[in-house]
C-alpha cells in the first residue's frame, strides 16, 4: 500500500493500481522530442510485438501484491493499512521489517504469474527486482555505475534498507539470475522476440521501467519536491539524458524535455482517500469497514512540457477572468 498525508486525509494507492499507472505512462511514452517509443530502438525486428510486452511487463511490475493488498496489515498508530516505507530502515521493532522480509516472495509470485505466456515481460520484472536489491552489495554492481540504480530506492543508504536480511536477499538474487537465464532461453527460442534480449534493447527496457515506477511513486504520494531523473534512454540505449521534474500546482507536474506523445497528458490515479479518525464517529467501526467505507475514486494529476504549461496557465487566467465578470 501506498500511503501519504495530505492535509487532514489519507491517500491509500494499492501497489497493483500504482503499477497499472506505471503502464499506462509506458503506453504514452515516446514519438516525441526524440524518446523512442518503448519496444523501438534502433535494431528492433518487431518493435510493435515487443512494445506490447515491454509495456506489459511495466503495467504488472507489482502484480505479485494483489494478494497482500487484499489482506492488509493494519498499522497501530492510525488504524490503516501500513505503507510502504513507512517507516524508513527496516528493523524488527517497526512495521516497515515485515515487508521487507515478505517481499520476495510477491516478486517471485508476480513473475510466475507472468512469465508463462509473456517471457519478455517477465523478465523485465525479475531484473527490476534485481537492481533494486542488488546495488546495496559492493561485489554485484559497480558503485561508479549509476545506470542501473532505482530513482527512488537506489540511493546506498536506501538500498541497503531494502535488504533486511543479506544472506536471504543474496539467496533471492542469485535465484532471479537462474531465472533471468531460463527466461531468456524462452525469448531466444521466438524469432520474432530473440533479438529483444540483446542488451541494446534489454537494459533501456529496464531503465524505462524503473523511471516510470517512479513517476507513477511520485504521483501516488503526492510528492511536491523537484527531482532530476539521469540515464534516461530516448532514441537509443547510447542515448540518455535526464528528466526534470518540476511541481508546477497542486496537480500539474512538468517534464523537461518531455517525453510523452500527448502533451499535456492526464494521469488518473485511483486511490482510497480516508479522513483524518478524529473527524468520523469509529465507535462501532473496525480498520477494515473504515478503509473499504472510502469508495475507490480517482485523482487527476496532469503531466506537461514547459511549453504546453504556458496554455494551461493561460486557459486558467481566462477562466478566471470569465467567472469574476460573471460573479459581478
Amino acid at each position: 500500500m501506498l500511503k501519504s498525508t495530505i492535509n487532514n486525509q489519507t491517500w491509500l494507492v494499492q501497489q497493483p493500481h500504482h503499477a497499472q499507472i506505471s503502464g499506462f505512462l509506458a503506453a504514452n511514452w515516446g514519438a516525441r522530442n526524440g524518446f523512442a517509443r518503448p519496444g523501438g530502438y534502433p535494431g528492433a525486428t518487431h518493435p510493435a510485438l515487443w512494445r506490447d510486452e515491454v509495456v506489459l511487463g511495466i503495467a504488472e511490475h507489482d502484480n505479485g501484491w494483489w494478494e497482500a493488498e487484499a489482506m492488509p496489515r493494519i498499522s497501530a498508530r492510525d488504524g490503516l493499512p501500513v505503507g510502504v516505507g513507512e517507516a524508513a530502515v527496516p528493523t524488527a521493532a517497526n512495521e516497515f521489517s515485515a515487508w521487507s522480509s515478505g517481499g520476495f516472495d510477491r516478486w517471485r509470485l508476480g513473475i510466475d504469474r507472468v512469465s508463462e505466456l509473456h517471457p519478455y515481460a517477465a523478465l523485465l520484472i525479475s531484473l527490476h527486482a534485481y537492481w533494486l536489491y542488488a546495488v546495496a552489495f559492493e561485489d554485484l554492481t559497480s558503485m561508479n555505475d549509476d545506470s542501473n540504480r532505482h530513482f527512488v530506492f537506489g540511493a546506498p543508504e536506501i538500498a541497503a534498507g531494502l535488504v533486511g536480511d543479506p544472506d536471504t536477499t543474496r539467496a533471492f538474487l542469485h535465484e532471479q539470475q537462474e531465472l533471468q537465464h531460463i527466461l531468456k532461453s524462452r525469448v531466444a527460442c521466438d524469432p520474432d522476440m530473440a533479438a529483444a534480449i540483446e542488451p541494446d534493447h534489454l537494459h533501456p527496457h529496464v531503465r524505462l521501467l524503473q523511471l516510470l515506477d517512479s513517476l507513477s511513486l511520485f504521483l501516488a504520494l503526492n510528492d511536491d519536491k523537484d527531482y532530476e531523473f539521469p540515464y534516461v534512454p530516448r532514441a537509443s540505449a547510447h542515448d540518455t539524458c535526464s528528466i526534470f521534474w518540476r511541481r508546477d500546482s497542486a496537480r500539474t507536474i512538468v517534464l523537461d524535455p518531455y517525453p510523452f506523445e500527448i502533451d499535456p497528458l492526464p494521469v488518473p490515479v485511483p486511490a482510497r482517500i480516508v479522513p483524518a479518525a478524529s473527524t468520523v464517529s469509529v465507535a462501532d467501526e473496525g480498520p477494515l469497514v473504515r478503509l473499504h467505507r472510502e469508495p475507490l475514486q480517482t485523482i487527476d494529476f496532469t503531466f506537461a512540457s514547459p511549453q504546453s504549461l504556458v496554455v494551461l496557465n493561460q486557459q486558467a487566467e481566462q477562466r478566471t477572468v470569465v467567472s469574476t465578470q460573471f460573479t459581478h
